[in-house]
């Protein structure tokens, strides 16, 4: 229901503007803040609205939508904040990944994605939705996945989706208590070649880069050609896209700063781009951007792989995932040298090597140079 709000203006510039603002952006597919001198105006311009709402038939079909369909509407209203100002980037990543996951559950054998708003229970969610959310996340994850989703239904129950929101009062149930103490998950082999075999090439190299390098996200976003050493055969990370900035900056410790020796296959990969790209002489060039040199956004990232996953067949795994897999390599390799290990992950310290993937440490011996027994990545 549209409401008259008060607004306060906080700058010098803007005090005096009309206070009373109504703001019909949630409401209407162009809707926008407007403001008026008094509440009378504001209101009488509300009871129009209203009865223009209710009059559209776009708006008495919304109960007939899919999860899918008001998952579709509502991220793009929250991507028209994003490109306006109103939010940041990451806000727009976090509600494309977090509905996602929700999306992907199945109540009775059914994808939730098919079914209709009006048929979603808070009991479903409770009894089903929430087992499968849990595995593998923390308990703040899945809370953020259900914050998420509640704020998708509250639009949805705006359009005449539906008459209550039932994820508002579900309770969180399970997850992991921190996120220091998950342990990394061994992703097979062929799992990761099916993922990578049904992505285009650019794409299947970028994630070829990541799977044989374990760089975070970010730092492979802010990745410039300036950072390839083809003399070592070596990347240097020093800088990364941090989480709620589209500005690259230095990683948040000393220790994510290293240098990571690249492949025979993956140099060859990174030659191969350099030549595509015209062979640029600005070192501030990124390798992996677009073409106007932009960074390419996270939600890009994730809807990459998770679209790879779908096509694959395979339950769909985060970009994140990728550096684990790398891990997974080097331990094959160093067996339990947790310095060498921590160094090219970029951990701040070897507990957090520990926490993470102490339950790989084994005693096999293997003397093969890690080089080259990181080329058979892929």
């Amino acid at each position: 229901m549209l409401q008259v709000s008060p607004r306060k203006w906080k700058s010098r510039a803007k005090q005096g503007k009309a206070p009373w603002c109504v703001d019909t952006r949630y409401a209407l597919a162009d809707g926008v803040r407007t403001y008026y001198d008094t509440r009378e105006d504001a209101q009488n311009y509300i009871d129009q609205l209203n009865n223009q709402i209710s009059s559209q038939s776009k708006v008495t079909d919304a109960w007939k939508w899919t999860l899918y369909e008001l998952a579709k509407n509502y991220i793009a209203f929250v991507k028209k904040e994003f490109e306006s100002g109103d939010r940041s980037e990451s806000y727009y990543d976090e509600k494309v990944r977090y509905i996602d996951y929700f999306l992907d559950c199945v109540v009775d054998g059914k994808p939730v994605a098919e079914m209709r708003v009006t048929y979603l229970t808070e009991g479903m969610i409770g009894d089903q939705i929430m087992d499968q959310l849990k595995v593998n996340r923390t308990k703040k994850t899945v809370r953020n996945i259900i914050g998420g989703v509640s704020t998708m239904m509250k639009y949805g129950k705006m359009h005449g989706c539906c008459k209550t929101n039932p994820v508002e009062e579900v309770p969180i149930k399970g997850g992991k208590e921190s996120k220091a103490k998950n342990k990394a998950e061994l992703i097979p082999d062929n799992i990761i070649h099916a993922i990578a075999n049904n992505m285009n090439p650019r794409w299947q190299f970028i994630m070829r880069f990541a799977c044989a390098t374990g760089v975070r996200q970010g730092e492979q976003r802010a990745l410039t050609w300036g950072q390839i050493d083809w003399e070592k055969s070596k990347v240097r990370i020093d800088r990364t896209i941090k989480h709620k900035t589209t500005n690259a900056g230095t990683p948040k410790t000393e220790a994510g700063e290293r240098e990571i020796p690249l492949t025979r296959d993956i140099l060859a990969g990174l030659k191969e781009l350099y030549i595509k790209q015209g062979r640029p002489n600005d070192p501030d060039l990124l390798v992996f951007g677009t073409q106007f040199n932009r960074p390419v956004t996270s939600a890009k990232y994730l809807k990459r792989i998770h679209d790879a996953c779908r096509r694959a067949g395979v339950a769909a795994i985060r970009w994140h995932d990728l550096r684990h897999y790398y891990a997974s390599k080097l331990f094959q390799v160093y067996g339990d040298d947790l310095w060498r290990i921590k160094n090219y992950m970029g951990h701040a310290t070897i507990r957090v090597t520990e926490d993470i993937y102490g339950h790989w440490l084994n005693d096999d011996d293997d003397n093969a140079e890690a080089v080259d027994k990181l080329s058979s990545v892929f």
